[in-house]
């Protein structure tokens, strides 16, 4: 019966996501911004919102604090590998060849990776020390809420810079207005119905972590993860249809920043203190990984190459980490 549940809300989400990110994308177009910063900031907010309820239903309804963890931090994995996917079905040579290395996704990907650093190291500092605490969150936890909106609004800067858009006529037409109050109030709807298919997703994954004796870190970090990672992958696979390959990239970086000031706002919802002062230290070798997996793509992005039986070199690198990873997580589960 639970993985019935389990199914039918991962379903909801998916469909509700789809929609979520088509409204999304409508808006910025009704307002004018460049792909690039809908990728990064828009729909990598968006798109990890299913992660966001997932955990915090989980941390402060369930008490299952590496089901919460895990889910973020796997969900960091998943989403670089959706450009292995991409690659799959890429008809044009390796698909990061195609991807311009500009600025905004190397620093969106070292943003990223800075982020993860920061909770590596609270992660494994915590699991031989107490964490450092500023009122009821850990230092590290505060650094990530600062730097990410510090990081966003640069990036947005360095985007206007690169992608210049026209401005917006401030005198609106009625119509305007109202098509864009259309797209709001969908927007709204849509996030509705991902915020109650994730409160049912992350109930039915923790019954399901139980009965199955595979635990809240691997079920967290693999199945949980894969699912709330599937609005980014109809993100990615619908851009790359539309060949706007900096659109998927960008989505792909700016939801693996967002996952982890998801992380951040788990220890602020987190009744004690010091979330990450309780879970696995598991969590940072799979975070570890997402850091390396993250550095491929852009190794990728500034290196010419061939495919080597249907991807390129930097997918197969990418896989065998991935691969190597879960394996790890099955094994000390």
């Amino acid at each position: 019966m639970y993985w019935i549940e389990f199914i039918i809300s991962a379903v909801v989400i998916v469909l509700a996501g789809i929609r979520l990110t088509v409204y999304a994308d409508k808006l910025c177009e009704q307002l004018s911004l460049g792909k690039v910063w809908i990728g990064i900031v828009l729909l990598g907010i968006v798109t990890s919102l299913p992660e966001a309820i997932t955990c915090i239903v989980s941390i402060v309804s369930l008490k299952a604090n590496n089901l919460a963890i895990g889910n973020l931090v796997g969900s960091n994995n998943f989403n670089p590998m959706l450009l292995v996917m991409m690659d799959l079905f890429y008809r044009k040579g390796a698909i990061t060849n195609d991807i311009a290395p500009n600025r905004s996704h190397n620093l969106s990907a070292l943003f990223a990776e800075i982020l993860s650093l920061i909770v590596i190291f609270e992660i494994y500092y915590s699991s031989r020390n107490s964490l450092i605490m500023i009122g009821p969150i850990s230092a590290g936890s505060g650094v990530i809420l600062i730097l990410y909106f510090i990081f966003m609004r640069f990036l947005a800067g360095v985007n206007s810079t690169e992608n210049p858009v026209g401005v917006v006529d401030k005198a609106l037409s009625v119509d305007h207005k109202n098509h864009l109050i259309k797209i709001w109030i969908n927007l709204v709807l849509c996030a509705l119905v991902v915020v109650i298919g994730a409160i049912w997703l992350a109930k039915s994954s923790d019954v399901i972590a139980e009965k199955s004796g595979l635990g809240r870190t691997f079920v967290g970090s693999t199945l949980l993860a894969m699912v709330t990672s599937l609005p980014e992958m109809v993100v990615s696979l619908s851009a790359m249809r539309l060949g706007s390959l900096d659109l998927a990239i960008g989505n792909i970086f700016g939801s693996n920043m967002t996952n982890l000031f998801i992380l951040a706002i788990c220890d602020v919802v987190y009744p004690a203190a010091g979330v990450l002062q309780t879970v696995s230290s598991v969590h940072a070798v799979t975070l570890s990984a997402s850091v390396v997996l993250m550095g491929s793509i852009i190794l990728g992005m500034h290196m010419r190459k061939r495919k080597i039986l249907f991807m390129g070199w930097d997918s197969w690198l990418m896989t065998a980490i991935f691969l190597s990873v879960t394996g790890f997580l099955y094994a000390v589960r």
